[in-house]
């Protein structure tokens, strides 16, 4: 097929070019929502100036992030192709040509000169003019397909050869439509000191390509970026490849981020979902807590907390991600127990973790005075706190978010400034026991 205003002498160098005789791929996704992609492969070409197709690329390719690298081969000029074909596409290049339509299966078909296409489809034979509706048509025969319109979107080169013969390019380009997020899964022990943390990496491809057998890396961070990839959904396919002892990514600093390289080839298809482990199971040291906020006001929080340090828990970069907490019952099955989310958390850092709310704990908070004076104020609080689990002593900690320049007058109970906007009450109770819980606080602005 001829290009318009296309030579004969480059057509002929199109199909030397041709299709790729090898190829490789490599693609780093970032936690941003987008991928680098480098693709190498071994193509023909002619000496001297020529046209050449790259064809097979992502449908959210940023053109002008094209690296270009071949020996003696020299990039004097790129267009991105993208006009695909689909039913619109087609419409429009036939506008005053003759296609063949049926309105039902099975049905006569109806032959004309195509007029128009916005709404219903216009057509005119020697019958007359007729106008049919699109979303009742069974079928549309076009004789061929228009020039310039393509299947998948491709790169057009005007390159410029020092000599003829087969020769490697690598093409490196940024895309939108690959992503990839941390999920974690953890295993608590039966008096929850410790659990099984395993994470795996889930990686979206709605490129439009797929690629075999491919290089993969993954970089957690927050890069700046000067624009935002497209986004576009799609339905994907959801698959899982688990990881044996020694599949998992190797991981490292790079830059001011963290870069995970998976030391096996992987097959990334487009409209797919993959699973792969990130690292291997990890026994984790934890710590309960149940705690109050006066800021939520929403019932007694249990909270996990664990080091990230090497001997107590993973001891590796944790990239951001969603956190599933489970537990085995009295029968041996696995529950779940809660959900949350962990930030981007170096080596020897602490995370927590909320699991839920405490069905057998209860507070009730009463502010009993309120007295200003001034620019400041004093104020008095009363916590009802009530332990109706029958078997197990707790320690219940109370969280009362203050403002301005304040102090503790006074507490019934072991109380500290936690920091500036919050003091925190220290309350421990035996099964099925109940306290009452004084505060008294003053604020000089």
């Amino acid at each position: 097929m001829l290009f318009p205003g296309m030579s004969t002498r480059t057509a002929a160098v199109l199909a030397l070019a041709g299709a790729a005789l090898a190829d490789s791929a490599s693609i780093t996704v970032y936690s941003n929502g987008f991928g680098l992609v480098s693709d190498t492969r071994t193509m023909g070409f002619a000496k001297g100036l020529q046209t050449v197709p790259f064809e097979g690329v992502s449908q959210f390719i940023e053109p002008s992030s094209v690296l270009f690298d071949g020996e003696g081969l020299s990039l004097l000029e790129q267009n991105y192709v993208y006009d695909l074909v689909n039913g619109d596409a087609l419409l429009k290049r036939f506008l005053d040509k003759e296609i063949t339509v049926w309105l039902t299966e099975g049905g006569e078909p109806v032959t004309g000169k195509l007029l128009s296409y916005a709404g219903d489809l216009v057509l005119q034979n020697d019958s007359g003019i007729t106008s049919l509706n699109r979303a009742g048509l069974q079928a549309v025969k076009y004789p061929e397909l228009p020039e310039g319109l393509r299947t998948r979107p491709a790169l057009n080169w005007l390159i410029d050869a020092k000599k003829a013969g087969n020769q490697d390019v690598t093409v490196t380009y940024t895309s939108g439509g690959l992503g990839w997020q941390a999920e974690y899964v953890c295993l608590l022990n039966a008096d929850d000191t410790a659990m099984e943390l395993a994470a795996w990496v889930n990686l979206t491809n709605t490129t439009g390509m797929s690629w075999q057998d491919a290089g993969l890396q993954l970089v957690a961070g927050d890069l700046n970026r000067a624009e935002p990839p497209r986004p576009k959904m799609y339905e994907r396919m959801a698959t899982m490849e688990m990881a044996d002892a020694a599949a998992g990514f190797a991981e490292e600093s790079f830059f001011e981020y963290h870069l995970y390289t998976l030391p096996r080839p992987v097959d990334l298809e487009n409209n797919q979902d993959k699973e792969i482990a990130l690292f291997n199971p990890v026994d984790t040291r934890i710590t309960k807590e149940y705690v109050y906020s006066s800021q939520q006001g929403d019932g007694v929080h249990t909270k996990l907390r664990f080091l990230n340090k090497k001997g107590e828990g993973p001891g590796v970069a944790i990239p951001e991600g969603k956190v599933r907490l489970y537990k085995k019952d009295s029968g041996g099955r696995k529950q779940l127990i809660g959900e949350d989310r962990v930030k981007h958390t170096p080596v020897d850092e602490e995370i927590e973790l909320t699991a839920g709310k405490a069905f057998d704990l209860v507070v009730e908070r009463t502010v009993k005075d309120h007295r200003s004076f001034g620019r400041g104020y004093e104020m008095d609080i009363e916590f009802s706190v009530r332990n109706r689990k029958e078997k197990e002593a707790v320690t219940v900690f109370l969280d009362e978010y203050l403002w301005g320049d304040w102090d503790i007058i006074k507490c019934s109970h072991p109380a500290v400034k936690k920091d500036a906007g919050r003091a925190r009450v220290t309350v421990n109770l035996a099964a099925g026991a109940e306290a009452t819980v004084t505060l008294s606080v003053r604020s000089k602005n």
